[in-house]
C-alpha cells in the first residue's frame, strides 16, 4: 500500500480517536449534572454559537475540499495529485475536528448535552471522510499504472 494513503489513514485514525476520547471523557466528567435544553432563552446567550460554529465547520470543510480538489491539474503526475488531496484532506478533516471538538467544550462548560448532537454531526462527517484506495483513485481519476501502486 502507498505510504501516503497509510499515512493519511493515521492521522484520520489520530483525529477520530482524540475527537472520541475527549467526548468520553467529558462526558463521563459531567454524566452526574448533564441535562438537555435546546431553547436558547433559557441557556446563556452566547450558547448559540456552539451550534452554529459546528455547522459552519461542515459546511467549510466540504467547501474547502472541493475547492481545492478542483485546482489539482488532471495532467499532473500521480505523485503531485496524492500531495495534493493529502493537503486538501488535512484541511478538510482538521476542521471538522474542530467544529466537534468546540461543541464538545461548549457541553464541557454549559453542561447542556443538546451540543453533543453538533459534535456528534461534526465526527460524523470527519468519520465517512476516512481516506481509502478507491475514494484516492475516483478522486484524483488516476488510471491503471497509478493504481497500482496505491
Amino acid at each position: 500500500m502507498n505510504t501516503k494513503l497509510k499515512t493519511l489513514q493515521i492521522i484520520h485514525l489520530a483525529l477520530c480517536s482524540g475527537v472520541f476520547l475527549f467526548a468520553l471523557v467529558t462526558i463521563f466528567l459531567n454524566r452526574e449534572i448533564m441535562f438537555f435544553d435546546a431553547n436558547p432563552k433559557t441557556t446563556s446567550p452566547f450558547n448559540p454559537i456552539f451550534p452554529i460554529m459546528g455547522l459552519i465547520t461542515i459546511s467549510a470543510s466540504i467547501f474547502f475540499h472541493r475547492n481545492l480538489m478542483a485546482k489539482i491539474d488532471k495532467n499532473a503526475t500521480a505523485e503531485t495529485k496524492i500531495n495534493m488531496y493529502q493537503s486538501a484532506f488535512i484541511i478538510s478533516a482538521a476542521m471538522l475536528e474542530g467544529g466537534a471538538l468546540f461543541n464538545i467544550v461548549g457541553f464541557f462548560m454549559t453542561r447542556n448535552s443538546f451540543f453533543l448532537i453538533f459534535g456528534a454531526a461534526n465526527f460524523i462527517f470527519l468519520i465517512l471522510k476516512r481516506p481509502t484506495r478507491d475514494k484516492l483513485i475516483s478522486a484524483l481519476q488516476l488510471q491503471y499504472p497509478d493504481t497500482e501502486s496505491l
